[in-house]
């Protein structure tokens, strides 16, 4: 079957719903140094929450965040399909912005996770995940922003 077909049986809300969904599980790798460093490092040590690893890397995280939710545009096109609201698009700003403008050190994880400025993405992006914390309606979100942190604080 075709992607194309089976997205005609998908509603545009429960197409906005997953991509919300995708979107805050990205934002929370973003904001977690531990989960980034079990899953860019220590994969294969780790005891994962119910068995079920967390597959990602550096490149993986920014793929996921820019090119997967194509946010590249700075939430542009986001913003006009109502995935987001200007609130979340303006708190995400900075964190989006450090993001956006990060060079890695070297292609070593190790190096990236020690880097100050990785750092401060990670200490923006958090403040951020503070932030749809406390905003988010969705019960789906709620529950999925729990989820998260249960597992992975």
């Amino acid at each position: 079957m075709l992607m194309a077909n089976m997205q005609d049986d998908i509603s545009d809300v429960e197409l906005k719903q997953r991509w919300r969904l995708f979107w805050i599980h990205s934002v929370f790798e973003f904001s977690n140094l531990k989960l980034q460093k079990m899953s860019w490092i220590e994969a294969s040590e780790t005891t994962w929450p119910n068995d079920e690893p967390w597959f990602s890397s550096f490149e993986e995280c920014l793929s996921s965040y820019f090119d997967i939710l194509a946010l590249d545009d700075t939430y542009a096109k986001a913003l006009k399909s109502a995935n987001v609201s200007q609130e979340e698009v303006d708190n995400a700003s900075k964190f989006h912005q450090l993001a956006y403008l990060y060079i890695e050190p070297s292609e070593d994880p190790r190096d990236i996770l020690e880097d100050p400025e990785w750092i401060e993405v990670t200490l923006e992006a958090k403040k951020f995940w503070n932030y749809l914390k406390a905003t988010v309606a969705s019960q789906r979100e709620i529950e999925l922003i729990k989820k998260l942190e249960q597992e992975y604080a």
